[in-house]
């Protein structure tokens, strides 16, 4: 497709983008192609300290007849099936489960609410499958899914996956975090990016818990074994990748572990692990896109930026 042909759509869909709440945010990233969007700022959450779920609905059928996307009906309809033909696993015919959690909601963010210290986030189901369309799909292709959900039903990621992760960032008893290079043989292979990973699905919505998500990713990428608690862990907002639709919930956690620790661990997912452990670091990281001491330029998870640049602002 030609740049007079994207430009042509992107145009479009700026154009309705400009009637829904928030629009203009999405508008803006997509003109100029970056691959982070603040959809929670920090101060929308400032003093959450427990996020709960409410049913909502999962993606519309990209092609032939729409189903019914209500959360009951989808994962009796549709998820169940493909686990009975084995076009996906639930977990217990492989190792991997490959239902996943969908921030849902008809707008360019999900919808939510904050009662007090709670915050409600609107979920739905959606598989594995579906969150690679959409990270595989080229940026032209990814424009005319959203103005094609905009003009059938008023939502530009109604046909997306819109699946749901988090992203943590521990830091150490020293004060230092360490960012990881995804290994080359994992999705992102050589992108920076903290612990991250998923949420995980469970058919009864109301046991969906980020938390927990939170808690067994730092146990698995980095062997820190601890709860997280109000003490312990901060809860900063949500960023999202507005090409793909992906979204991460981003959280800040206090360990007592030693920067040793890290430097000694066998990794899973990453390559390596880096240590930040001044504001000047993170700047550099940040906006130039160096880890200390080197020269040459990396791309940063769009959840870990959001992290790198709340660190900037408010821990270093």
């Amino acid at each position: 497709m030609s740049t007079f042909e994207f430009t042509q759509c992107l145009e479009k869909l700026v154009s309705k983008l400009a009637t829904l709440p928030a629009g203009e945010f999405l508008a803006e990233a997509l003109v100029t192609e970056k691959d982070f969007i603040k959809l929670l700022q920090h101060q929308e959450v400032k003093g959450i300290t427990d996020i709960r779920t409410i049913e909502g609905q999962a993606p519309q059928n990209i092609v032939g007849d729409p189903v019914n996307t209500n959360f009951d009906e989808y994962v009796d309809n549709i998820i169940r099936a493909q686990i009975a033909s084995g076009e996906i696993s639930d977990g217990k015919q492989s190792q991997y489960d490959d239902r996943k959690v969908r921030w849902s909601g008809a707008g360019v963010r999900g919808n939510w609410f904050r009662r007090n210290e709670v915050l409600y986030l609107e979920v739905g189901p959606t598989t594995y499958p579906r969150y690679r369309q959409d990270i595989e799909r080229t940026k032209i292709e990814s424009l005319e899914l959203m103005l094609k959900g905009l003009e059938k039903y008023n939502d530009p990621f109604v046909y997306f996956a819109r699946t749901m992760g988090v992203t943590v960032i521990p830091i150490s008893r020293q004060g230092s975090v360490y960012i990881g290079e995804r290994s080359p043989n994992i999705d992102c292979p050589g992108l920076l990016n903290f612990v991250a990973g998923l949420a995980t699905f469970n058919e009864i919505q109301a046991n969906i818990n980020f938390y927990a998500d939170a808690q067994r990713e730092l146990a698995e990428e980095v062997g820190i074994s601890m709860e997280l608690n109000n003490s312990n862990t901060q809860f900063i907002g949500i960023a999202g990748n507005p090409f793909t639709s992906e979204n991460d919930l981003v959280f800040i956690v206090e360990t007592s572990v030693d920067e040793t620790h890290f430097e000694s661990q066998g990794l899973s997912e990453h390559s390596r692990l880096v240590r930040l452990n001044n504001k000047s670091d993170a700047e550099i990281l940040l906006y130039e896109g160096l880890l200390p001491g080197e020269k040459t330029k990396k791309a940063i998870a769009y959840a870990s930026r959001i992290g790198l640049e709340y660190l900037v602002k408010h821990i270093f």
